[in-house]
C-alpha cells in the first residue's frame, strides 16, 4: 500500500517533465556581427523585427544577456546619400538591466525610421543616360554649350569693370557733395555726345544734299553726249564715273523736255523734288519722270558722293532708267 502513492507521484514527475520539455522556449535571435561589414537598410530591417519580436514575449535575464552578446557594437548601414552607423550602446544597456520594454521600443522606433526611409527604385543606368542624351539633342537645348574662351573674357572683363566702379563709385556715400559732381559730370559728357553724333549726322545729309565744292558741271553737253561719256567710263571700268555722267544724262533729259529749268545750280535732290513737287511758275510734272529720276540719283548718291563700290550692274541699271526718260541709247 506505500509504494502505490510512490508510482503516482513518480509517473506526476515524469510527466510534467515530459510537458515542460515539449513546451516552446525563447530563442535567441541568432544577429551576425555587421561591425565589419555593412549593411544597406532592407538587411537590417528584418533583423530589427526579429529582435522586436524576442522581446516581446518577456525573455529571461539570460536570455537578454544572451541577446547581448550576439549585438555588435553598432550597425553600419549604407544607402545611395551616404553610409551611417547606428551604435548599440542603448540597446545593450537595456538588455543588462534586463528592460525588455524600453529595449523593445528602441528597437521598434529605430524600425519605424527604417521602414519609413525611400528605397530608390531599381533603374537601368543605360536606359536613362540614352534617355538623357535625346532630351539634351533636342532644339531648345542647341544653343547651350560649355562656356568658350570668347565667354570667359567677358566674363572676366566684367568682373574686372565691376571691382574698378566699386573701389570709384563706392565711397562716394561719404562724399555726397563730391557725388553730386560726378554724377553732373557724367550728364554733361553724354549730351555732349549725342550732340557730337547728332550734328555730324546733320552734316553728313547736307553733304549728300549738296554738290561737293568747287564741281562744276558743263551745261552746254547734250543727253547724247553725257552718255558718250558714260559709256567711254564705262569702257575702261570707271563704273563711278559712268554712273555719274548717265545721270547728268538725264538731266540734260529732262531740260529739254522742260521739266527742269536749264540751270547747274540745283542739288540732286532739288532736281527731284521739281519733278516731284514743282512750284506754281514752273511747268506741269510729268509723273513718269518721277521714279527713273529717283533710282538715278539714289544710285549717284551711293556711288559718287558716299564713295560706294559700282560695277557693270549699276551702270546697267542707270542706262533702264535713262531709256524711261525717254533718252534712245541705239
Amino acid at each position: 500500500m506505500n509504494r502505490f502513492p510512490l508510482s503516482v507521484l513518480f509517473l506526476f514527475v515524469i510527466s510534467a517533465f515530459v510537458q515542460a520539455a515539449g513546451q516552446p522556449q525563447n530563442t535567441i535571435p541568432q544577429t551576425p556581427a555587421f561591425s565589419d561589414s555593412p549593411i544597406d537598410v532592407a538587411s537590417l530591417s528584418p533583423e530589427l523585427r526579429h529582435i522586436s519580436s524576442f522581446l516581446e514575449k518577456n525573455p529571461s535575464p539570460h536570455d537578454m544577456v544572451a541577446l547581448r552578446d550576439s549585438l555588435p557594437n553598432q550597425w553600419t548601414v549604407t544607402t545611395t546619400e551616404r553610409t551611417y552607423s547606428i551604435p548599440t550602446d542603448f540597446l545593450r544597456g537595456q538588455l543588462s538591466a534586463a528592460s525588455s520594454a524600453n529595449a523593445k521600443a528602441w528597437v521598434d522606433h529605430l524600425a519605424g525610421k527604417l521602414d519609413s526611409y525611400p528605397t530608390p527604385p531599381p533603374s537601368n543606368t543605360g536606359e536613362s543616360r540614352a534617355e538623357l542624351d535625346r532630351i539634351l539633342a533636342g532644339p531648345e537645348f542647341a544653343s547651350v554649350h560649355a562656356p568658350t574662351a570668347w565667354d570667359i573674357f567677358r566674363q572676366r572683363l566684367a568682373a574686372w569693370l565691376e571691382r574698378i566702379f566699386i573701389r570709384l563709385f563706392g565711397g562716394l556715400t561719404r562724399y555726397p557733395m563730391g557725388g553730386q559732381i560726378l554724377f553732373w559730370l557724367i550728364v554733361v559728357v553724354g549730351v555732349s555726345f549725342i550732340a557730337l553724333w547728332v550734328f555730324r549726322f546733320m552734316v553728313s545729309r547736307d553733304r549728300m544734299e549738296s554738290l561737293p565744292p568747287g564741281e562744276i558741271v558743263a551745261a552746254s553737253r547734250t543727253w547724247q553726249e553725257w552718255i558718250r561719256s558714260a559709256r567711254e567710263a564705262a569702257s575702261r571700268n570707271d563704273f563711278r564715273e559712268a554712273v555719274h555722267s548717265a545721270y547728268w544724262a538725264g538731266i540734260a533729259r529732262l531740260e529739254d523736255t522742260g521739266t527742269v529749268p536749264k540751270e547747274r545750280t540745283k542739288t540732286p535732290r532739288e532736281y527731284l523734288r521739281l519733278v516731284s513737287q514743282p512750284s506754281p511758275h514752273e511747268l506741269a510734272p510729268r509723273l513718269a519722270y518721277r521714279e527713273p529720276l529717283t533710282v538715278l540719283t539714289t544710285t549717284l548718291e551711293r556711288v559718287w558722293y558716299a564713295n560706294r563700290s559700282s560695277g557693270p550692274d549699276d551702270f546697267r541699271d542707270s542706262l533702264r532708267q535713262l531709256e524711261a526718260l525717254g533718252c534712245q541709247l541705239e
